[in-house]
């Protein structure tokens, strides 16, 4: 066990944790992807499942390099890696790979995994340099309010969800690093109207793009010869993200409405397909799975909804889990993230008001509200959002990235075990 004890650094629990978390990954990736394998490589998911383990380990290897690396060494430079994702995530908004009306990333790697990271160490190491000290609100104004809109107003128009939990998880940061209440609110007053100001005017802009379009395209039909006009025309326009939140609002109004009548017409959600279009068919087949689950599932693999969700392997992959695993397998997953959100709690009551402090906290803090999103949309709690289950949904860029978020909360609470060894020998002599 010494030779464990020397490689895995750090809190063993968190260590166990995400261990469970790659466990699941495994199992319920393996399942969710059945459908999506028999399409691309025929009627087997191993290969696609090799892919997923592949990706998975390259998580653990992020997550045992970050935690290998004193995270005092995190808080140095972090302002020139803020500046280049604030550059990333500009290139991305007008760049970026167009999926559903949202340019989201560079290349299949998600900027925003990337930024949301560097703002939580930014954060956690200026708010210390403020807390306790007489400052006025202009005087935080470039060091710490600025970088927060920074990040989250490019990510803001493209997904909306992301920026949200970013946002709300950088407020908590400021309240728990004690930065005066009164400045907190300014902050969230200035986001609420740069929001409404977007909202105002995201429709003007998106219907002068698509006007600018159609007479692209029709420029491009007169002149075929013409290759410039022809790699324009293929370039789709921004669609109105402002209209895509309105229809989710609208759904939501809908189910309400649809659930209604079939309890009147006493009918279940899954009797009543007519209700089932392709707006609500993630969510809906998602609280089928759920409602099938049951209290311990129909068993490993067995999913029958993974074969009509659109994104069983990612979005909704937690409506899998208790589909196959029943409610017993949806509260252990829930308890993992409790577990680890804990533990870095608890790193900061020991430390209180330090960079590792708010650095462990601010990470845990944005996994965890990531998963119970995740969690809500697939038990019908919550409007889509594209939020995917950290450490366990199918994803390139989210498990990196998450795998090198918990890696640096390791490496923090191996700091704490290091300094505490040091004070029992010292209290010894």
């Amino acid at each position: 066990m010494n030779w464990i004890n020397k490689i895995l650094k750090g809190d063993r629990v968190i260590w166990v944790v995400a261990l469970l978390l790659g466990i699941v990954s495994l199992l319920a990736v393996y399942s969710a992807t059945s459908s999506e394998a028999a399409v691309k490589v025929g009627a087997y998911n191993e290969m696609v499942l090799l892919k997923h383990a592949a990706t998975l380990l390259a998580g653990y290897v992020m997550m045992y390099i970050a935690s290998r690396i004193d995270y005092r060494y995190y808080a140095k430079g972090v302002e020139l890696v803020l500046i280049f994702s604030v550059i990333l995530l500009v290139f991305t908004f007008f760049c970026g790979s167009r999926i559903n009306g949202a340019s989201r990333s560079i290349m299949g790697f998600q900027t925003s995994e990337m930024a949301k990271i560097v703002l939580i160490a930014y954060l956690a190491k200026y708010i210390v340099l403020y807390t306790g000290k007489n400052y006025t609100f202009k005087e935080i104004i470039v060091p710490i309010a600025l970088p927060i809109f920074l990040i989250v107003a490019p990510i803001f128009p493209e997904n909306l969800s992301t920026a949200a939990m970013l946002f709300v998880v950088c407020l908590t940061m400021l309240f728990i690093g004690r930065i005066k209440f009164g400045h907190i609110m300014a902050i969230l007053g200035v986001a609420v109207l740069g929001g409404l100001l977007y909202i105002l005017t995201d429709d003007a802009v998106a219907s002068h793009n698509q006007r600018k379009y159609e007479r692209v395209v029709a420029e491009a039909q007169a002149h075929p010869e013409d290759t410039k006009l022809q790699e324009r025309a293929a370039k789709q326009p921004r669609v109105s993200r402002v209209k895509t939140w309105k229809g989710r609002i609208e759904d939501k109004k809908a189910e309400k409405e649809a659930k209604r009548l079939a309890k009147e017409n006493g009918e279940s959600l899954a009797e009543t397909p007519l209700m089932i279009t392709d707006r609500n068919a993630q969510k809906t087949y998602a609280k089928i799975a759920v409602a099938k689950g049951g209290l311990i599932g129909k068993g490993s693999g067995k999913s029958t909804q993974r074969n009509f969700l659109p994104q069983p392997f990612s979005d909704c992959i937690y409506a899998i889990i208790i589909e196959e695993y029943g409610l017993v397998g949806g509260i252990f997953v829930m308890l993992l993230y409790v577990i680890l959100f804990t533990r870095a709690f608890k790193i900061m009551r020991t430390r209180p008001l330090t960079f590792g402090a708010l650095l462990a906290f601010g990470l845990a803090l944005i996994i965890i509200v990531q998963a119970m999103i995740n969690m809500g949309v697939s038990t019908g709690l919550m409007p889509i959002t594209g939020q995917q289950l950290p450490f366990i949904s199918k994803g390139g860029s989210s498990m990196l990235m998450t795998g090198f978020a918990i890696g640096m909360i390791l490496s923090v609470s191996r700091h704490e075990e290091e300094v505490e060894h040091l004070e029992l020998a010292t209290e010894e002599l």
